[in-house]
Parts: C-alpha cells; structure tokens; sequence
C-alpha cells in the first residue's frame, strides 16, 4: 500500500485534531492548539487547489463555490448548537446560559471569532473549559476565508489575465500583508481571532499547491521527516521552546514543507503505511471530531466531573468517539450529494435556513432573557424579576463611585485593584456600620498611583487586591504607599464551576457541599500572611476548614460566587458578616 498525497493530509489533520483535543481536555499539551494552524494551511492548499482549476476551466461560480463550503461546514455547527442549548436548559445556572445562546447565534452566524474577540479576549482562559461552542472561532474563520478569499483571487486573475501568475501574485502579497499585520504589536485576541492575522497561514498552504513539484524520494523522505519532527515537538511541548508567535510560524512552514514533499509521493512500508492510515481516518473524522470534542468536555466538567482523571478522560473519549462516529457516518460524509443543483439541493438549503432561524430565534430569546429558564433562589435570581448582567453589574458598582475624600469625620479607605478590588470595596459597603468609612476606588495602574498620589497621602488605609493573577505588590504600589498604611487582600477561589454544585439541586446535602482549594492559593496565603501579618486579609481562612475544604454557600443558602471568583451581593454580605471588619478599620 503507498501513502499519496491525500492520505498525507489526512494523516496531518489527524495529527492536528489528536493534539487540539488533548490541549482542550486538560492542556496537557499546552501548545496542542497549534494543530489549528496546520488545519488553516492544509485549507489553504485545498482552496487554491481547487481554484486554479476551476479558474483554468473556467467553470467557477462564486455563489456555488460558497454554497458547497456551507453546506460542508454548517450542518454541524447547527446540529451542536442545537443540542447545546437543549441540553445546557437542565444543567446550565442563567449567566453560563445566556452565554451559551450568545455563542449559539454567533455560531450559527458564523461570527463566534468576533465574538470572542470582543468579550473573552482570552482563548487560554480557564473559564473555556466550560463553554461547549468556545472552538467555533476556528470554523468561522474559516468560512470568513471562504467568502472573501475567492474574489481576492480572482481579481488578480482576472487583472493579470493569467491564472498561475495572479494566484501567485494574490498568494504573495496577501502572506507579507498578513503576515507583517500578525508581527506588529496589536492586541493579543485580534491576532488570535480576526482573519486578517490568520491569511498568511492559508495562503502559504495556497503557495504550496501552485509550486509543488517533483523532488526525489530521498528528499521528500528527509524534508518529510524533519518537518513532522519540528510539527510534534511544537504541538506537543510543555514549555515555549520559542515565542509563542514563533511556534506559531514554525508550525505553518513545517507543515507547508510535508504538503509540499508528500507531492505524489509513494512510500512502501507496512509499518509507516499501518500508522499513517491510522491518523488518516482520524483525519477523515477530524471535523466531526472538532465539533464534538469540545461540546464533550464542556458538559462533562460543568456537571459530571469535578476533576480531569483517568476516569473523566474515558468517559470523554467514548463519548467523543461514538457522536463523531455517529456524526460523520450519518451527516458529514452525506452531505456531497446535496452540493448538486438538484431539487434536493434546494430542499436542503431551506431546511438548514430554518434550523438556523429557530436555534438564532431560541438562542436569541434565551439571550435577552439572560440566561433564566427557572428560579434560581440561590443567585436571587427570578423568572418574574430578569434583568441582564445583574451580577457583573454588582460587582462593578465602586467603579461608579465618586473618588476623593470630603469629610474628615470619616476613616479614607483607598482601594487599588481590579475587579477582585471591587469586590473588597463592595464587602466595605455592605459592612453595617459604613457610614464611618468614606471609600474610594481606583483601577491599579501604575499612572494611577502617580495621578492619584495626594489621595493615598489622605488616606487613612489603602488596599491593594489584584487577583486571580496575584504574584505580590507591584514596586511602584510599595514605593507609593507608606508601609503601616497598605493592606493587602488575599485571593478567593470556589471551585471551577458552579455546574458542577447545581447539578446536585435535587440531593438533600447540596447546599453542604464544598470545593477544594487550589493547594497553591493555600500556599500563597501562608506566605503572604507571614510577610505581611496583620496587614494581609487572608479571606478564605474564613470558609475554609482543616482539610482545605471551602464552602461555596453562604449561611442563609445562596451562592457565595457565581462564577467561582467574583462575590454575588449574598457572598459580599456574607463575608462582611463573617470578617472582623471593624477590628481592621476602626483600629
């Protein structure tokens, strides 16, 4: 048996999904994702593959072109969505809802990477763990690149009257484009999410299928082998053995060089033959297997799984297996038939047009509902009482208050921090004797300490509470603050989801449960404590117990957290109660 080009790229993409789901499930490869970009390189030599020879045989049509890559791609991300949504209306608490549908329509919409872009930011936050359509930012690209890069092609084709030469041309230029946008210092989530940063990786795929030539075996089995090597150690590291960007960009050209030296390539080895053939049918499956993985994942460990173990990994991968199986048997490797302009064609097109309009109809709904299908007495949350962002609105009330101090009668406590700061101030608020504290809250920012330093000079107190990223005070803040009058405030922590205490609503010990602390937040504290003693508020000391155990309900049964970070308005009232706050600012 002989391997071919096809079973090259399959055999790639198989690679790529093994190492894009192992980073999914626990990063246990923290650079798997960059199996992504050998999918965008392998799209981006399919793509012109293709287009070249419907530009030489001047069969190509933008509207059909554009219909066959939907009717490739959207079924999946309707049929995921759907059953999301479904199956997040028993398990999910309002916030992570309402989360859910915004990604549902964005999905559908093929938008989920602006999305993205414009509210996590941050694809490596731990909070994607639990988000079923997080991974759809990569399918939406993709489609984005569909749409607009054709007609990208073809006008220099068409400009240069020659298909190679324009091809090449519109290859060439949109790499440097892309590619000098990609090294500029632009933020993070845009070169992450946003197409532009992403053409270079496609177009050099693209470059490869206009000047792939023969080479000789010999070559092709050393570029070969060299190009995999660099791919697996990058994919696979547990450390950046470069920059992150520069992994990045080794990963693209390590892959261009294996589609560029599989060109009608024929290897005869029994053993290399059993093992690309292995990866080539996973790279077969490898959409089915993307859409599903991370759909898996996220349900398992909002409600099943407390932990990533032996056990929640088997049970993953079952599930995994069997609803990609399923998927690609039944619906994926079905859909060729419906590219055809035939009346099935257009029967299919209006299904899929009013899926979509009832899962971006539901979702929207469930959007503008925030999220609640039912009361949720523990969040103080009612069917009869909806109001969108209740939480985050909480939470972000000090950044609303006025800043400076007026009235010399009253203790001047002076909050630096982030939102973990805000919560601070709002334990402050609900303190029942706050009339004898006048609060000011600032954003910590090294201008801020400067801007504001005749404020820290009248303070009586000022509190530094930046979390959950904490590694000590800033110098600048030290520098600027008197050591008898800085406090610092410890970190909080309550599990990784909340999912996983409500999907036990029903037992008689729910609201007994509790979650174990990070074993290096209990260290942090003991080390902090010991440095700044009395001036450290080591809060979780407070609900926590001896084995480290930390209670995620208040006394009167609602949620100290509800996203396991931030205080709801109970968990502020809670700790206010519980805290010796006078003994701290009435001393």
């Amino acid at each position: 048996m002989s391997t071919n080009r096809s079973i090259i790229l399959d055999f790639l993409k198989g690679l790529a999904i093994v190492a894009v789901v192992l980073y999914h499930f626990g990063a246990w490869f923290p650079y798997g994702y960059l199996g992504v970009d050998v999918f965008f390189v392998i799209s981006g030599y399919l793509l012109v593959k293709g287009l070249s020879k419907q530009f030489e045989a001047k069969t190509f049509n933008y509207w059909s072109f554009i219909f066959k890559k939907a009717v490739r791609l959207w079924p999946l991300i309707l049929l995921v969505s759907a059953v999301a949504v479904v199956i997040g209306y028993f398990t999910m608490l309002p916030d992570n809802y309402e989360n859910l549908a915004e990604s549902a329509v964005a999905s559908t919409l093929f938008a989920n990477n602006v999305l993205q872009a414009i509210t996590t930011k941050n694809y490596w936050d731990v909070v994607n763990l639990y988000k079923p359509l997080m991974h759809m930012w990569y399918v939406d690209v993709l489609m984005q690149a569909y749409v607009i890069l054709p007609l990208l092609y073809l006008i220099c084709v068409k400009l240069l009257k020659n298909t190679k030469k324009g091809l090449l041309v519109a290859g060439v230029a949109m790499s440097v484009i892309s590619l000098v946008l990609f090294l500029l210092p632009l933020p993070t989530e845009w070169k992450f999410y946003y197409l532009p940063f992403r053409v270079f990786e496609l177009s050099a795929g693209g470059l490869i299928a206009l000047t792939a030539k023969e080479i000789s075996r010999k070559k092709a089995l050393c570029i070969m082998a060299v190009s995999l090597v660099v791919i697996l150690l990058m994919m696979c590291s547990r450390v950046a053995i470069i920059s992150p960007a520069f992994m990045l960009l080794a990963v693209v050209a390590a892959t261009s060089a294996v589609v560029f030296a599989g060109n009608n390539m024929q290897i005869q080895n029994r053993i290399f033959n059993a093992f690309a053939n292995f990866f080539a049918a996973l790279g077969k499956r490898s959409y089915s297997i993307y859409i599903w993985h991370q759909f898996v994942i996220a349900f398992l460990f909002y409600s099943v799984f407390p932990n990533q173990d032996a056990v929640s990994f088997s049970v993953f991968l079952i599930v995994t297996i069997l609803l990609s199986e399923i998927s690609y048997r039944f619906v994926e490797s079905k859909l060729d038939k419906f590219t055809s302009p035939t009346r099935s064609r257009l029967y299919f097109a209006i299904f899929n047009l009013v899926f979509a309009a009832l899962v971006c109809g539901v979702s929207f709904a469930i959007y503008l509902n925030a999220g609640v299908v039912r009361d949720v007495p523990e969040l103080n949350v009612s069917k009869d009482n909806v109001k969108r962002g209740m939480h985050a609105e909480y939470v972000d009330i000090p950044r609303h208050m006025k800043i400076g101090f007026e009235d010399s009668a009253k203790k001047h406590i002076l909050v630096f921090g982030n939102s973990f700061g805000r919560d601070w101030v709002n334990i402050l608020r609900e303190y029942d004797k706050k009339a004898v504290l006048e609060l000011s809250y600032l954003r910590n920012t090294e201008e801020n300490v400067e801007k504001y330093a005749s404020l820290i000079e009248k303070a009586d107190m000022v509190f530094y509470a930046e979390g959950p990223s904490y590694v000590g005070v800033p110098e600048y803040m030290s520098n600027a603050v008197p050591k008898e009058k800085l406090y610092v405030i410890g970190n909080k922590n309550f599990g990784e989801s909340n999912g996983i205490i409500y999907a036990k609503r029903s037992t008689e010990g729910y609201f007994r449960q509790k979650v174990k602390m990070p074993e290096g937040l209990m260290k942090q504290n003991l080390e902090e404590s010991e440095k700044y003693g009395d001036h450290y508020i080591n809060l979780m000391s407070l609900v926590s117990d001896e084995n480290g155990m930390v209670r995620v309900f208040t006394d009167d049964n609602k949620f100290i957290s509800q996203d396991c970070r931030h205080l709801t308005k109970a968990g502020a009232q809670y700790f206010s109660r519980i805290l010796d706050i006078g003994a701290i600012v009435e001393e």
